[in-house]
Order: structure tokens, then sequence, then C-alpha cells
């Protein structure tokens, strides 16, 4: 069968060996929380934590500017930092969650050569558990910002509901870059070097900590045209970033309304992320026969 055509029946794999992938990511999960002092705790304290660490040196040091259409409802004085600490959360949780999964994704397959030399299993399942164990704690992480969002503003927004689409959609684009880089590494093991250095390239062209229409705006007032040009060479380029586009989706989420739900471009990235784990699926298939030879 063509690599092409097999790669459609993704689904049916995934449902087929649902057991041996639940099996894969509770015993990650168990052994992140083995041995530590804390132990079931750590994956609700983390980014309690760092929500905690990103408000004090971000909103209280740094004074992140934040673009109002951005910003979740309120204006009084004390909400301004609740607004920066949200729109950085929400850009920070989906960016780690991406490049986490896609650093330990990359050598998952060399990693698992006992199984991949030893017995006959689908290796795909293997770039996959790790996406699913990260998202099990960007869900937690997602959770406790709620909570947090739920108190600090008397209620969730409406546009939470097109939470269950975008998560979908982030999982099948990490997926699909998951699938590629773990075959890849198999055959050029510079990949798994590689993959740190393009994912802190991609970080800083990616709004995760900025907002450029913030810093345009912040330009155009100090009359600073170098900056005002950047920012909209940035904020245009960002049209291209797949996860620019995430991020974006999610703040408009958090938006209360202040920007219409960026449905179109929902879709647009549904389309390359359904084209990504296509591709890189059909790629994996390709390679996996080899897989036992090279590790």
């Amino acid at each position: 069968m063509n690599a092409l055509t097999a790669a459609l029946r993704l689904p049916v794999v995934l449902v087929r060996y649902r057991e041996l992938l639940g099996a894969f990511v509770r015993r990650e999960l168990r052994a992140r929380i083995e041995g530590s002092i804390l132990g079931r705790i750590w994956p609700v304290a983390q980014p309690a934590l760092l929500f905690a660490i990103y408000y004090f040196i971000f909103v209280k040091i740094l004074r992140i500017p934040v673009n109002d259409q951005l910003a979740p409802h309120g204006t009084e004085p004390h909400a301004i930092g609740w607004r920066a600490t949200f729109f950085l959360i929400i850009g920070i949780l989906p960016w780690t969650v991406f490049a986490e999964s896609l650093n330990r994704g990359t050598g998952v397959v060399v990693g698992h050569a006992n199984l991949i030399k030893k017995i006959a299993f689908p290796s795909e399942l293997l770039p996959v558990y790790q996406v699913l164990v990260y998202h099990v704690y960007f869900l937690i992480g997602f959770s406790i910002v709620l909570a947090v969002e739920a108190v600090v503003n008397s209620g969730l927004p409406l546009a939470l509901a097109w939470f269950p689409a975008v998560l979908v959609v982030q999982m099948m684009f990490i997926t699909g870059l998951a699938m590629v880089l773990s075959a890849a590494n198999v055959f050029v093991r510079d990949v798994m070097q590689a993959v740190p250095i393009l994912l802190t390239f991609w970080m800083f062209t990616t709004p995760v900590f900025y907002d450029p229409m913030s810093i345009l705006d912040a330009a155009k007032a100090s009359g600073n045209e170098d900056a005002a040009h950047w920012a909209l060479n940035a904020g245009t380029a960002m049209h291209f970033n797949p996860m620019a586009i995430l991020i974006q989706i999610y703040r408009a989420i958090f938006s209360y309304g202040r920007i219409p739900f960026p449905l179109v471009g929902l879709l647009k990235l549904a389309l390359v992320a359904a084209g990504v784990l296509w591709l890189g699926y059909a790629y994996f298939l390709r390679s996996k026969g080899r897989f036992a030879d090279e590790v």
C-alpha cells in the first residue's frame, strides 16, 4: 500500500492500539513522579509556581506592555497585572507543550531501540504517546489558568467553547512534526542536536513573550520608526507561522469579546495541521521498515 494512502489510517491504528498507547502514557507519567518528594502534587504545583513567577518578573519588574484588545475583562488598576499575566501564560502554555513534545519526541524511537529490535509493534505509537504525555501537563496548567481566571474576572469567556477544537488541531500539528523528527533522527542523529536550536529561533519569532501590536503602538507614540517597521513586519510574518496563529487563537479565546474569534485562522491552521500529520505519518511509515537496522 502506498505510504500516503496508508497514512490516512492513523486514526484506525490509534483506536486499535489504544490500550497499549494508554499504557505508555501511564508509565511515563508514573516515571515522572516516582522518587520525588511531592509526587503527584508536581503536575499542579509546577504550572502554579510558573504562573506566580511570570506575574512577578514580567508584570511587576519588567512591566511588559499588552495591547488592550487582547486583555481580559477589567479596567481597574489592580487588574492590569493580571491582564499581562494571562497574556503571557496563555502564550507560554501552548509553546511549552509544543517545544517539549518535539524535544522529547525526536529521540523517542532511538530511545526505545530494544522494542524496535526485539518485537514487532506499531512504532508510530512512540511519538504519539510523547505528545499525549505533555498534553496531560498542558491540560493541568490550563485548568489552573481557568480557575484563576474565573476568580479574578468573575467568570469565563464564552469563546472557551472553541477550546476542544483548538486542542485537537494543536495535537495534530505537533504529532505530525514529532513523526517526521523521530523518524529522521534514526538515520541522522544530528537532528536531536539541531531541534533545540531551531526551537529557540522559532520561539523568538513567535509572540510568546510579546505582542507586536503593543510594540507597534509604543513605537509610533515615541516616534521610533525602526521599531515600528520591525513590529509591522513581524506582525505580517506571523500570518505564516502556525504557532503564532495558534497562540493568537488562544489569546482570542480569553479576550472576552474584545476581538472576534479568528475562525478563519482556525480553519486554515486545521488544514495545515492535517497536512503536516498526514505527510509526517507517511514519511514515518516509509522509514519504519529500516528502523531495526539503524537503531
